[in-house]
């Protein structure tokens, strides 16, 4: 398989930023070795697609289009009414799910070189994102463990809450430098640190 190169290399050796009063409130990084799986299903065919899925990852497809789905190192979305992602640092899970899906149950595309994962954290890291995206992000609308699909300037992204004030996107590889850059921007009056990761 070919090694992934990242779309924002450049961009994260050039460093952080100080802020306005001189201080850092947020960290900014891409996370690295993880796998981006999409699956989509016929909807009299999701029985046999759960079959596949506990006897290949211990777990069956998320109900909730809003809620993470986790189990042990997969995180399951629902991202439309018959289509799901699957991250994974387990790199046997691709192969695996590969040989376990009939092609009459489920397609099953790749997409981990097609996504940057981008990192978001720290005390501005909600007021940064209220800048940018059409998201509740009150924890109340938006929790810990909910994701939302939105636009951050007009790119497509998948926006999940880690923590109270940890946050990754999931960006189309062609617009990772351009969102990159977008973050950095909004984020220069809180000031930044990037992390490598």
């Amino acid at each position: 398989m070919f090694e992934q190169a990242s779309a924002l290399e450049k961009a994260l050796a050039a460093g952080g930023h100080a802020g306005s009063n001189g201080a850092t409130a947020l960290r900014l990084g891409m996370r690295r070795n993880w796998h981006l799986l999409q699956l989509g299903t016929y909807a009299d065919r999701t029985e046999a697609l759960n079959a596949a899925l506990l006897a290949t990852l211990g777990v069956a497809l998320p109900v909730s289009s809003s809620a993470v789905l986790r189990h042990g190192r997969h995180q399951l979305y629902r991202i439309a009414a018959d289509q799901y992602w699957i991250v994974t640092g387990d790199s046997t899970v691709p192969a695996a799910l590969a040989k376990a899906l009939p092609a009459d149950v489920a397609s099953l595309t790749a997409l981990s070189h097609a996504r940057v994962r981008i990192a978001l954290q720290g005390s501005a890291a909600v007021a940064l994102l209220g800048k940018l995206v059409a998201v509740d992000l009150r924890p109340q609308s938006f929790a810990v463990g909910s994701f939302a699909q939105t636009g951050l300037h007009h790119v497509g992204v998948l926006l999940e809450r880690l923590g109270p004030d940890s946050f990754e996107l999931y960006v189309l590889r062609t617009f990772a430098a351009s969102t990159w850059e977008w973050l950095l921007d909004a984020a220069l009056p809180f000031g930044y640190e990037v992390l490598s990761e």
